[in-house]
């Protein structure tokens, strides 16, 4: 699975990309390149025509994780086709994905999806009061929408997957401050003593896995109605798609305890969960930004020039090193009692 992590994304340029669309499209448009994890995106859009984004997949990416984000999609739109979604194109013959031997020789499996209107929740100059309840509302709809949906790709063993701490314990090695590997020791030692024991009493399913506000779109009215990116997807705790939403939201709020309540009160009266998961949310929080900060540690070593891989390493490591001095059970009541009362 690391194969994905730590050899290089794909290099087609731009003359390429618009070769493809116009060949397994029939389309002919400019293209603009997008920043990207570990596969590459182009923008596509003609003057006045719709626009679409042309994803060129890692060399190592697996069919089947392709083929599982498509089954999502549907999915999510026969329980709920207002949700913005960035549904897949078909090619001229019929296809949603095929191989393409680049120029470099390598293969990647090409898609081409509509483009979400609006913008990412991340370029906006101030979110508006009411932005936080939209969004949880949106991330309850999505996965009451993702309700029932299995696929054996989701079963897999992904460094992303909060549950999943062996990349932590591997990894933390990368991190050339003793004193932060400390602190991801730490949160290890707290997801043990207090995720594990209770852990089968948490439910499970498939979840987008990556409502940071990058893949979070925003309409004109400032409301979101959106969400892009599912190369994420996992089975895992449900309680995890707020969880890794609002690690990247807290880093960068003064008050993160009435934040975490007022996401997680949207998202209630859509999808409800337990007082038991909303208990554990913090420790979920604090582990995913571990999560963030260890593989920034281990892939600019690799790709120095790629930024997008330690967008949010600082202000993680900042609420990180502050989180460890907090009292987390005492966090979590407060979580708890401004979500219920």
């Amino acid at each position: 699975m690391l194969s994905i992590f730590n050899k290089p994304g794909p290099n087609i340029s731009k003359k390429e990309a618009r070769t493809i669309v116009r060949d397994a499209y029939g389309l002919d448009l400019s293209a603009t390149m997008l920043t990207s994890e570990r596969d590459q995106n182009y923008l596509l859009k003609e003057k006045a025509g719709p626009k679409y984004v042309l994803k060129i997949s890692h060399a190592s990416e697996s069919i089947d994780v392709l083929e599982m984000q498509h089954a999502a999609l549907a999915h999510i739109f026969s329980n709920d086709p207002e949700m913005q979604l960035p549904n897949p194109v078909n090619t001229l013959d019929g296809k949603l994905i095929f191989r393409h031997k680049a120029a470099s020789n390598e293969n990647h499996y090409i898609r081409m999806v509509e483009y979400v209107p609006g913008e990412s929740m991340k370029d906006l100059e101030k979110q508006t009061n009411g932005l936080i309840n939209d969004l949880g509302s949106l991330l309850g709809r999505l996965d009451l929408a993702l309700h029932g949906f299995e696929h054996p790709a989701a079963r897999r063993s992904f460094p992303w997957d909060v549950a999943q701490t062996q990349f932590l314990i591997t990894n933390q090695d990368n991190i050339r401050s003793k004193e932060d590997q400390l602190i991801i020791q730490h949160f290890l030692q707290e997801y043990e003593k207090n995720i594990v024991p209770i852990s089968h009493d948490l439910n499970r399913a498939v979840i987008h896995n990556d409502g940071n506000d990058h893949n979070v779109i925003v309409n004109n009215n400032n409301r979101a109605h959106g969400i892009i990116d599912f190369g994420d997807m996992v089975h895992t705790y449900i309680i995890c798609e707020s969880a890794v939403c609002l690690a990247y939201l807290v880093i960068n709020n003064p008050d993160p305890i009435d934040l975490t309540s007022e996401l997680i009160r949207a998202y209630q009266k859509v999808f409800p969960l337990t007082e038991l998961e909303i208990s554990m949310i913090i420790y979920f929080i604090c582990l995913r930004l571990c999560i963030s900060v260890t593989m920034a540690a281990y892939r600019k070593q690799l790709f120095p020039d790629n930024k997008y891989i330690t967008v949010t390493e600082d202000q993680a490591w900042v609420f990180l090193r502050k989180m460890k001095r907090v009292d987390l059970q005492s966090w979590s009541d407060q979580v708890v009692n401004k979500t219920f009362h």
